[in-house]
Parts: structure tokens; C-alpha cells; sequence
């Protein structure tokens, strides 16, 4: 079974990589989304979150098996309960509550919602079936472990079915893992983070290993990217510190395939020595040591949050990420910023005026079948680039095709969209683009629907979310879209099913 298949959406953007992209989307398109993509259901789930910064972005897992038969899964953590929902009638499941002995958040420093992850499934082939020779007694079924003895990231035995759990980081520094069925505890947790309220963003899975930033110095816990390996259960923790300089991920860094870190860091001051680089994309190896970093000539723009994105193409593997003021940049993984560490494979025009603070920026990627790739980037502050879709004096979403003249490449703006207060990072899906304007204390949120090829608009929620979410993340499967709002409530909008 291939990852997605199902329409599961195991990780914040999607992939490692974070493109944003519900691959096996085939209901929902540019042809129907105007008539039929409709508001379903909304759940309230807990009370209003307390740290209005709190990032979250609903999990998706579908064809799951429970007492009720298949169901499809929407899972989603507040500051201390993780929630499981049908989510097709929009009703909890199970909810696992955490009990948590250092719960104070030091100074500067807030209880942010639950980190969680799925592996994203193996793929398997039933297609290649060994035949065995004549007479050849077929192999012992695989040996399952008793609920005693698991241990949390190791599967259970019993072949293809014995599947495990979802993981959750909880802000006592735990990484737990539930069984996604049912919410009991798959394993004992096992300590990831050195201490409580270390301010965790995200979780983010390649090669057997986690990884998640943690920022703002909280909870004694360092600046920086953390991973623990869980291939052989001995669970060991590695570290790289940004020192005083911010990692600006909500989601944890992007992954490539060979477990390299890509992240953006924030103001500061920069120490070579000490590997650290303030205002940068920086690349950390498995092992944790600097690969590699790009700082525009100049500066970047004032991020207060923001993830790059990176995608293989025509050999290459590329990172979108944001580049000298206002800009964006399309960058070779394998070189970041060239030899000198400044010099981009291409770099945009500026988008935004320089010096305007960027509240969350983030991307999506998706390359067609005929091999064309494009670049979504959601801009969460005034987008001065010429649009044929409207205005956008507060933010947007722009699309970018990557051209390849003679092997130079270059990301060629397609559109802009309308404005939109504290876009999201965009989804996209067999065609569309789907966008969360996130609004603020005196906007509400809004949900867009666009033609991926054009922008126009084929839908809008208009009034039908009050309040604002401002930094949930959208998750995309089966034809429908979820996201939260500020007061904990859960949404989702797409084409329903009948029942």
C-alpha cells in the first residue's frame, strides 16, 4: 500500500519534506469544488486554547479498523488531550488525556497544544509474491509481542497488521505512543526532550528517527533541532543548538531523504564556531553537525514564523525557502547558498515591503504529470507583487511555476491571490489550492478553494467560521479539509458522504 493511499495525512504539511500535497485526491477538483465543497460539520473539542500561539494542524488516517467497523480518523491534541474523530459524522471516538508532573511554563513561555505524528505507512508491493519451491514449507508466521514487553516505535510482529500507534511530545518532555484505534497506550513512554516546557514545535519522522525545534529557551531546554532513534529501542537523543538565535518552524524542520535537517532561524547574532546562523536556511546532518547554510546578502525580511519546503526535481533535490527582504528563493540542497553561502539559485523580486513583519509564512510544492513544477508560498503580510485576483493589502497566497531555460532555473509568478489575514500555509489537491485565511482578534478565519492554474476563487466559507485560528495548519483527505479555530473547535468542509 503506498503512502496517502488512503488519503492520510500522517505528518504537519503532509511529507517530511512538508510540500503540503494530498497526492490520491481524486474526487475533489477544479470541476466540482465551486457546486459541491460545502461546510460539513464543526466539534467543539476542550476549552480555549490559553497560548494563542499555539500551533496545530489536525492528522488524518483513514480505512482503520475499531469495534464499529472501518473508520476513517481525524486526530488533533489540545494542551493536554489527544482527540480521535470519526470524520465523517464528526463525532470523538476515544480522547486520551496526559497527566503531566512539571506543568509550569517559565517565562516568555506558554502550554502549546500536543505534538503529534503517524509514521507515514510502508510501502509494499503485493504484487511481488516469492514463489517457493515445490514441497518448501512456508516460513513461521512472525513472532507477536506481548502488550508487556512493546516498546514504543518498535512494531508489535504479526506482519503487515500489526500496525502501531500515533506519537505524541508532551510538554513534560515525554514521547508517547498510542494505539490509533483505540487511544490506549501502545508502549511505555520513553523521555525525549532533557526537561518540561522546553517549547517544542512539531514533529517531523524520516529513516526510523524523530525529530522536533525547540525555541525561546524555555524550560532549560537549548535552542535547536532534536531527534531520538527509534530503530533499535535504546532510544538515543541528539542534539543541535542555535544558541541564543530562534528556529522559526511551527512544524519542526523539513526532512530530506537522508535525514538532513532544513530550517530558517531568526534575528541574532551569528557564531561560525559555534555552527550557529541567525537569519539563515540552515542544513544539519543525521548526526546533528552543520552541512550547510544560506544567509541572504542583505537580510531577511521579520519572520516571526516560517518553514521552507523542499521537493526533488530534474535530478536536483530544491528548497523553497524565503530569501533577501521580501523575497523568495529557490535553493539546491546539495549547496544552499553556493560557495560563498549567499548566492541562491534564483531569487524573486521582492514580494512584501522591506522591514513589514511576517506573522507565519510557509509553502506548498506539487509538479504535474507532465513533469511541471509549481510553488505556492502563503505571504502573511502586505504583497505588493501585481495580482490579477484582487488586492492584498494584509496577505496572500502566490503561485510560481519553475521554469528551466537552458538548466537555469527560476520560480515565473503565475498569480496572487485576494487578500487574506494570516494565510496559512497552502494545501494543494488534484488541481486546487486550498487556503486558510487564519484572521486575527478582529477577523475571522476564512477558507478559500482556487483554481491551482489560475487562482480564481471557486469557494469561500465567507461567515461561516467566527472567530479567527490565526496558526492552525489545514490537513487535506477524501475529498475534505480540517482545520481548528481559537476556541478549540474543529471543522471540516469538503464533499460529503451519504450515510
Amino acid at each position: 500500500m503506498a503512502q496517502n493511499e488512503r488519503g492520510d495525512w500522517p505528518l504537519a504539511g503532509s511529507d517530511p519534506g512538508q510540500n503540503g500535497v494530498q497526492k490520491d485526491e481524486v474526487v475533489l477538483s477544479p470541476d466540482n469544488a465551486a457546486t459541491q465543497f460545502k461546510f460539513l460539520w464543526k466539534l467543539k473539542l476542550g476549552e480555549r486554547a490559553k497560548n494563542a500561539s499555539s500551533f496545530s494542524e489536525p492528522l488524518l488516517a483513514g480505512r482503520l479498523i475499531n469495534a464499529q467497523g472501518f473508520k476513517d480518523f481525524v486526530y488533533w491534541g489540545s494542551a493536554d488531550t489527544l482527540y480521535a474523530v470519526d470524520s465523517e459524522l464528526g463525532r470523538v471516538v476515544w480522547k486520551k488525556q496526559y497527566s503531566m508532573q512539571n506543568g509550569k511554563a517559565g517565562a516568555g513561555c506558554g502550554v502549546s497544544s500536543l505534538d503529534i505524528m503517524m509514521e507515514p505507512p510502508v510501502v509494499i508491493n503485493f504484487k511481488a509474491r516469492r514463489r517457493r519451491a515445490p514441497g518448501t514449507p512456508p516460513p513461521p508466521p512472525p513472532t507477536v509481542m506481548k502488550s508487556d514487553e512493546r516498546k514504543l516505535g518498535i512494531a508489535p510482529g504479526g506482519g503487515y497488521f500489526g500496525l502501531k500507534g500515533i506519537y505524541v511530545l508532551t510538554p513534560d518532555g515525554m514521547l508517547h505512543e498510542q494505539v490509533m484505534t483505540t487511544g490506549a497506550d501502545f508502549a511505555p513512554a520513553v523521555k525525549f526532550l532533557p526537561a518540561g516546557n522546553g517549547d517544542a514545535s512539531g514533529l517531523n519522522f524520516a529513516d526510523k528517527t524523530i525529530y522536533t525545534e525547540t525555541a525561546q529557551d524555555c524550560g532549560g531546554v537549548a535552542n535547536g533541532i532534536w531527534s531520538i532513534d527509534l530503530s533499535d529501542g535504546n532510544y538515543k537523543v541528539a542534539n543541535y543548538s542555535t544558541g541564543k538565535v530562534q528556529p522559526l518552524a511551527l512544524s519542526g524542520p523539513v526532512l530530506t531523504a537522508d535525514g538532513t535537517s532544513i530550517f530558517m532561524t531568526g534575528a541574532g547574532s551569528s557564531d561560525a564556531n559555534a555552527g550557529v546562523y541567525a537569519g539563515s536556511v540552515v542544513a544539519v546532518d543525521k548526526d546533528m553537525r552543520v552541512a550547510d547554510w544560506y544567509t541572504p546578502e542583505g537580510g531577511m525580511a521579520s519572520y516571526e514564523a516560517v518553514s521552507p519546503a523542499t521537493f526533488a526535481y530534474k535530478g536536483k533535490q530544491l528548497v523553497v525557502a524565503p530569501g533577501k527582504d521580501g523575497s523568495i528563493a529557490l535553493l539546491d540542497a546539495a549547496s544552499l547558498g553556493g560557495a560563498d553561502h549567499h548566492t541562491p539559485l534564483f531569487e524573486t523580486p521582492a514580494l512584501s515591503k522591506a522591514g513589514e513583519k511576517h506573522g507565519w509564512d510557509g509553502f506548498a510544492t506539487w509538479q504535474d504529470k507532465d513533469g511541471a513544477a509549481w510553488v505556492f508560498a502563503s505571504v502573511a503580510a502586505s504583497v505588493s507583487a501585481s495580482g490579477v485576483n484582487g488586492t492584498a493589502a494584509h496577505g496572500a497566497v502566490v503561485a510560481f511555476k519553475v521554469d528551466d531555460a537552458d538548466g537555469k532555473l527560476s520560480l515565473e509568478p503565475a498569480w496572487v491571490s485576494g487578500d487574506m489575514v494570516n494565510p496559512a500555509p497552502p494545501r494543494f489537491a488534484n488541481g486546487l489550492v486550498i487556503a486558510l485565511a487564519g484572521g486575527d482578534a478582529s477577523t475571522h478565519a476564512v477558507l478559500h478553494v482556487l483554481n491551482a492554474a489560475t487562482g480564481a476563487e471557486l469557494f469561500s466559507s465567507k461567515d461561516q467560521v467566527p472567530t479567527y485560528s490565526r496558526l492552525s495548519g489545514v490537513s487535506v483527505g477524501d475529498s475534505h479539509a480540517f482545520f481548528t479555530d481559537h476556541d478549540n473547535v474543529l471543522y471540516s468542509f469538503g464533499i460529503g458522504i451519504e450515510h
